[in-house]
């Protein structure tokens, strides 16, 4: 079981992993547990509420990009599920409070009978290249010297292939070819689904928008910045396409 609090930040152990503890463990006995998913046949439970006293907590993100991928799906449900049950106490119709649903995740409104389930946003991620090229870019809140694929939500009534396109066009000012599915990753920050894509750079020159994007460029594959953490879908993609040019190369 894992232990948050409601500042957004996680219990760990003297590892700096996050710290997992039985269900019947004192240190929790006074919180409900919640289940937030099976992994290798273990169930695997979060809890969050002031901060224990006797337990040493860490800021959620870091932890979580750096933690083992096997730890990351449950810690990353664990969060998304507490996250819904403290923002959806009432209802979003009539006010009134709401119950745990008796079939699944939802909680529903005794009063209207209106029943919400935890959020899923889908975000598109693509990776741009040209030939041995790769279009990275900054945005604000990352840290000194990191690049990335560039990323964005998907509006309503639009595919995700369209959001690739407007979102690579509204950042930095190219035109893309048509993307291709790499892969999906769950992201609690905040309850994000990002769906990676890989696509060739078509035409224009980048012109940042000054705003979600700060700085832009072209790296060469021998030549690339700083990047993102091993856990994250972009540097995947990023290591993946590296790894097929280089191959490629020697055959």
């Amino acid at each position: 079981m894992f232990v948050t609090s409601n500042d957004r930040m996680i219990a760990v152990d003297t590892n700096g992993d996050p710290l997992l503890l039985d269900l019947d463990d004192a240190v929790v006995a006074d919180y409900e547990p919640v289940l937030a998913g099976t992994l290798d046949d273990v169930n695997y439970y979060g809890v969050r509420g002031e901060i224990i006293g006797s337990l040493q907590y860490q800021p959620l993100r870091p932890i979580l990009i750096q933690t083992r991928s096997a730890q990351f799906v449950p810690v990353s449900a664990a969060m998304q599920v507490l996250d819904f049950l403290h923002e959806h106490q009432f209802c979003g119709q009539c006010g009134r409070p709401t119950t745990p649903s008796r079939s699944d995740r939802g909680r529903t409104c005794e009063s209207c009978q209106l029943t919400q389930y935890p959020r899923i946003s889908p975000c598109v991620i693509v990776l741009v290249t040209r030939g041995d090229e790769l279009l990275l870019a900054r945005a604000p809140r990352f840290v000194d010297g990191m690049y990335s694929t560039l990323a964005g939500f998907v509006e309503a009534g639009e595919s995700a292939e369209h959001a690739c396109h407007r979102e690579i066009f509204e950042e930095v000012g190219v035109e893309i070819s048509t993307p291709i599915y790499q892969g999906s990753q769950s992201w609690p920050f905040k309850h994000s689904l990002m769906l990676g894509y890989h696509a060739e750079w078509r035409l224009g020159d980048i012109k940042i928008d000054g705003n979600e994007i700060i700085d832009a460029q072209w790296f060469k594959i021998d030549n690339l910045p700083k990047l993102p953490p091993r856990a994250s879908i972009s540097r995947g993609m990023i290591d993946a396409f590296i790894s097929e040019r280089f191959n490629s190369q020697e055959r």
